[in-house]
């Protein structure tokens, strides 16, 4: 038995030795050129189903994603106090835009660290 991670190795094997029993049997052609063509893109499918996995593994640890939320939080919720002394009532509008734009960039940054949404 493989372990999960490397099943697909399997199946690239399996798909390896069938195209060179097509290429003896006459079924694909059976040139230099078509053959290395062949071993190049079964090569470059393994080197992304890798990837995937070390994507997967590469992802940050949940601590540091929850302490990066909390600081977000308490600066969103923190800015109203301290623009109003200087901008009074337009600190209002200034703090719907910093909302905006720090709520929405957190929300890219979870999804910068999980492409994948691997949540569970």
């Amino acid at each position: 038995d493989l372990p999960e991670n490397q099943r697909h190795s399997a199946v690239l094997e399996w798909m390896m030795i069938r195209a060179d029993q097509a290429m003896t049997d006459g079924t694909f052609v059976s040139d230099p050129a078509h053959r290395q063509y062949i071993i190049s893109k079964i090569c470059d499918l393994r080197t992304t189903c890798a990837a995937i996995s070390d994507k997967i593994a590469g992802r940050m640890p949940l601590c540091y994603t929850h302490l990066v939320t909390i600081l977000v939080d308490s600066f969103v919720w923190a800015a109203p106090l301290a623009l109003f002394s200087e901008l009074g009532t337009w600190s209002v509008l200034c703090v719907g835009v910093l909302t905006l734009f720090y709520s929405g960039l957190m929300d890219l940054a979870k999804i910068f660290l999980d492409p994948l949404d691997n949540e569970d």
